[in-house]
């Protein structure tokens, strides 16, 4: 079977150069993040950018809350009742998300990048994905509801180039 392939040239007549494009790769969950920094999948410019920890987000809820949530009983019933708000863990997780959407906002607006992939666990990518700017969305070539983050260099490229059929 022949293939066809298409080629565009330029006004000369000459093959056309593809734009170099950068691609963003946010590993993230609501504690840990990175962005790596590729220019295609065999380019050999695979590098890690930007890398955040937040360990309060990471502490485990119990050591966080000191006090137990307001409890008592209803009115009528005397069935008794807890107060459950989020937790202090839940919110800490929100604000480390909450400012890597600021940071691709930040980005975005500097042209540090061309197209975004995001990988993360399905409650870390749901929050981000509400807090992300438009800019940022148009970019994003790709979304994966995954926990890569603590996945070495090396297995993250495997598996994009597995993944991805360009970027």
């Amino acid at each position: 079977m022949a293939r066809a392939w298409l080629i565009s040239l330029n006004k000369k007549g000459g093959p056309m150069k593809i734009p170099k494009r950068t691609t963003w790769f946010l590993i993230a969950d609501s504690a840990k993040a990175r962005i790596i920094e590729s220019n295609g999948p065999h380019q050999g410019g695979w590098r890690v950018i930007e890398e955040w920890a937040d360990e309060d987000a990471r502490t485990p809820s119990r050591e966080l809350e000191r006090d137990r949530p307001p409890r008592g009983r209803t009115i009528g019933t005397g069935e008794p009742f807890t107060m459950e708000g989020r937790s202090e863990h839940d919110k800490a997780g929100e604000a480390f998300l909450a400012a890597r959407a600021g940071d691709l906002a930040e980005a975005a607006k500097q042209t540090r990048y061309d197209q975004l992939v995001i990988v993360a666990p399905p409650s870390a990518l749901g929050y981000l994905r509400k807090k992300l700017h438009p800019d940022v969305t148009a970019k994003v070539i790709g979304v994966y509801d995954k926990d890569l983050t603590n996945e070495t260099e090396r297995e993250l490229h495997a598996y994009f180039v597995e993944k991805l059929e360009h970027w």
